[in-house]
């Protein structure tokens, strides 16, 4: 074969193939990052979603052995026996007989109860759940993916004492989590707890 008659691909044949090829790639990898992102999104949302269902639990089997006893602001005394004096009262710290729940963050394998939330805005501080009980043991209940930004209890003492929780969680930033997907998976809980449905009192 003559070199002459051999064909050749031009510069400009060339440059219009990678910038197809390159259009090719960069819609896979972006179909993939949203398929990723999806993905995650869900495992984020059910994973906040179990959580938050075992908490709910972990109180209502409490109150279910116990009595609710009130709402306070004291660090002290963990078991609130304090009198109750009026029909509603809402705090940052539920009672339930000698076990109190709360939210604190861990410093130096300490548990320090988190008194201003602004704390918990900040993305450098863990808020978690936990529970206090008569023995002075502090046990973490919000596993290390799920933070509070925000707890109040409401508890109303009219004939039968109920208990409202109102919360707001978000993910933790892990490496497999992009910050965006943390910030854009908020939730606010609230559920209401009566000691009618769970004793005979």
């Amino acid at each position: 074969m003559k070199a002459e008659n051999i064909k050749w691909f031009t510069l400009i044949e060339i440059i219009v193939s990678i910038a197809v090829l390159s259009m090719i790639m960069i819609s896979v990898f972006t179909i993939f990052s949203l398929s990723a992102d999806l993905n995650n999104k869900t495992d984020i949302s059910r994973a906040l979603q179990e959580n938050i269902k075992n908490l709910e639990q972990i109180i209502i089997d409490d109150i279910k052995i116990n009595n609710i006893s009130w709402v306070n602001s004291d660090i002290v005394i963990s078991n609130c026996q304090i009198s109750l004096t009026s029909k509603y009262s809402s705090w940052t710290k539920l009672c339930v007989w000698t076990n109190s729940y709360y939210l604190a963050r861990q410093e130096a394998w300490t548990w320090i109860r988190i008194w201003n939330y602004n704390e918990c805005e900040l993305w450098i501080n863990s808020c978690y759940l936990v529970k206090h009980d008569e023995n002075w043991n502090i046990t973490q209940l919000s596993n290390s993916w799920l933070e509070f930004r925000k707890l109040y209890f409401y508890v109303t003492n009219d004939k039968i004492k109920k208990v409202s929780i109102n919360f707001e969680v978000q993910p933790s930033i892990h490496k497999w989590i992009k910050p965006e997907l943390v910030k854009n998976n908020k939730i606010n809980f609230e559920t209401t707890i009566s000691e009618r449905l769970y004793n005979n009192n």
